[in-house]
């Protein structure tokens, strides 16, 4: 009886070690789905706090946001004939995460100057249970859907969007963390770096917050930059997936006010309880 029970004690003790392996090869993460946020510093004065060189341009703005409701419906054509705040945009800018394929989704990529980007972000088992970790080893990228219009003082619009946000090494200067914003419509340019980013991650869960800044050849388009330097800060971003649930706005209410009826109920029951 005692060699039974310990060749099934000694059984047991396997199977628990393989199930602890199995679930550690099946915890590396994937992002699926969710959404990335991006604040400006200063919306309406894209210039403001930068650094501008000879033959900087002397104003750039937000004119509009086409974001995935919009962005599906349209080509590049049809959003260069759009008006100033005819689609105003938010003070936080939100792309919805591609799928990773966009075959049948009605999602446009590779005509009409739109080119969405599949996602494919993936992350190793070492590195799902990281808590405002400042270096985040992934491979593939995450397709962002969504268009930012910006004008200014120069001829013509400019279209910023159907971004692929992904690590790039040979960006990571030791002040730039190496992710960066690459904009796809009408060509590939990298728009922004990213820096004093913060990752968390759970299994599939993944936080993801930082500073954009502009990159090098954006600013030498835009700011009279060397090609080198960068003009400076644009803003902060925030990817989050899943994407957060929004609080239904009744519910909140009635418990502010069920908070506020308990609080009034508790004053009355103490001055009734005052003598006079």
């Amino acid at each position: 009886m005692q060699k039974i029970g310990s060749k099934s004690l000694r059984l047991r003790c396997v199977l628990a070690a393989g199930a602890l392996a199995i679930a550690n090869v099946a915890s590396a993460g994937t992002l699926n789905g969710g959404v990335f946020q991006i604040s400006y510093d200063n919306p309406d004065d894209l210039l403001s706090g930068l650094t501008l060189g000879d033959g900087a341009i002397t104003s750039y703005y937000v004119a509009n946001y086409f974001d995935k409701s919009l962005a599906d419906n349209m080509n590049v054509s049809q959003m260069l004939g759009v008006a100033n705040d005819t689609y105003p945009a938010p003070a936080t800018l939100s792309f919805d995460i591609n799928p990773s394929s966009l075959a049948g989704t009605g999602i446009p990529f590779g005509s009409g100057g739109r080119n969405n980007k599949a996602t494919t972000l993936t992350w190793g088992s070492s590195q799902d249970a990281l808590t405002n970790s400042s270096t985040f080893t992934a491979s593939g990228v995450a397709g962002l859907n969504g268009v930012v219009m910006t004008r200014g003082s120069f001829t013509g619009t400019l279209l910023s969007g159907d971004y692929q946000f992904g690590y790039v090494a040979a960006r990571n200067n030791g002040v730039n963390s190496g992710w960066a914003l690459t904009n796809n419509v009408s060509f590939s340019s990298t728009t922004y770096d990213t820096r004093n980013i913060s990752v968390t991650t759970d299994g599939d869960k993944l936080l993801f917050t930082g500073e954009l800044w502009y990159s090098a050849s954006t600013s030498a388009f835009l700011f009279g930059g060397d090609g080198v330097s960068q003009a400076g800060r644009a803003g902060t971003f925030s990817l989050i997936s899943p994407a957060p649930s929004a609080v239904p706005v009744p519910a909140a209410v009635w418990l502010f006010g069920s908070g506020l009826f308990g609080v009034m109920a508790s004053t009355r029951r103490k001055r009734k309880a005052i003598p006079a």
